[in-house]
C-alpha cells in the first residue's frame, strides 16, 4: 500500500498541526505566567521563535522538490537550540536522566535514516522531535499527578515513533495505523495537557521550576 494514501497523509498532516499547536500553547502558557508574575516576555518570544524556525525549516524541507538543503537543515537545528536557550533562561539549568536517554535514543534512530524517506528528510524529522522533547520535559518538571504522567507517556510515544516510523513503508493496514497512532496520540495528549495547564495558571498556581532552577 502506498504511503501517500489519503488516510495516512491526513493523519500525519493533522498530527503535525497538533504539534505546532502544542508549541503555540507552550508559548501561551508562558505568556500567561508572565502576565501573572509581571515578568518581561523576551525569552517567551525566543521560545516561540524557536518553534516557528523549526516548523518553517521542516515544512520547507518536505515541500521542496530537491529535499532539504543547508539552509533548511540550519533552520531545523537552530529551532531546538533557541528553545533550549529560552528554557535555560526560564530556570531549567540541568538535564534529567530521562531527557538524556530519550534524546540519545532519538539520535540513535538516525541509523535507520533512508528507510522512511530520503536520508536528508529522515534527518530533518529529528529537529522537530528534539524540540518537542525539550518542551515536554520542561513541562514534566513543573507538573504533578495525571498531567505529569500523561506528559511522560507522550514523550516516550514520540521516542518510539522516531524508531517505528522507518517501518511505515513496509507495513499496511492495522500495522501502519498503529505506528501512525503513536505520533497522533503523543500530539493529542500533549495538546490536551497544555490546554489544561493554560486554564489552570493563576496567582495560586504557577508551573515554574522549583527554587528558581530545575533540570529538564
Amino acid at each position: 500500500m502506498d504511503m501517500a494514501e489519503p488516510w495516512y497523509s491526513s493523519m500525519m498532516g493533522f498530527s503535525g498541526i497538533l504539534i505546532l499547536t502544542g508549541i503555540f500553547l507552550t508559548w501561551m502558557v508562558r505568556r500567561k505566567i508572565e502576565r501573572v508574575t509581571g515578568e518581561g516576555g523576551r525569552y517567551s518570544v525566543l521560545l516561540l521563535a524557536g518553534g516557528v524556525v523549526t516548523a518553517v525549516g521542516f515544512a520547507w524541507s518536505l515541500l521542496g522538490d530537491e529535499g532539504p538543503n543547508g539552509w533548511m537543515l540550519f533552520l531545523i537545528l537552530t529551532g531546538p537550540a533557541l528553545i533550549g536557550y529560552a528554557l535555560f533562561e526560564f530556570g531549567f539549568t540541568g538535564i534529567s536522566g530521562r531527557l538524556l536517554i530519550q534524546s540519545a535514543l532519538m539520535l540513535l534512530s538516525l541509523f535507520g535514516a533512508g528507510h522512511y524517506s530520503s536520508v536528508p528528510i529522515d534527518v530533518a524529522y529529528t529537529g522537530p522531535f528534539l524540540a518537542v522533547l525539550l518542551l515536554m520535559n520542561s513541562q514534566i518538571i513543573v507538573t504533578e499527578g495525571t498531567r505529569r504522567d500523561l506528559l511522560v507517556l507522550a514523550s516516550w510515544l514520540m521516542v518510539i515513533f522516531s524508531w517505528t516510523r522507518y517501518l511505515l513503508d513496509d507495513t499496511a493496514g492495522v500495522a501502519k495505523a498503529a505506528i501512525v497512532l503513536l505520533y497522533f496520540f503523543a500530539a493529542v495528549i500533549w495538546v490536551a495537557v497544555l490546554v489544561s495547564l493554560y486554564l489552570s495558571v493563576s496567582a495560586d498556581y504557577l508551573p515554574l521550576p522549583k527554587g528558581g532552577q530545575e533540570g529538564l
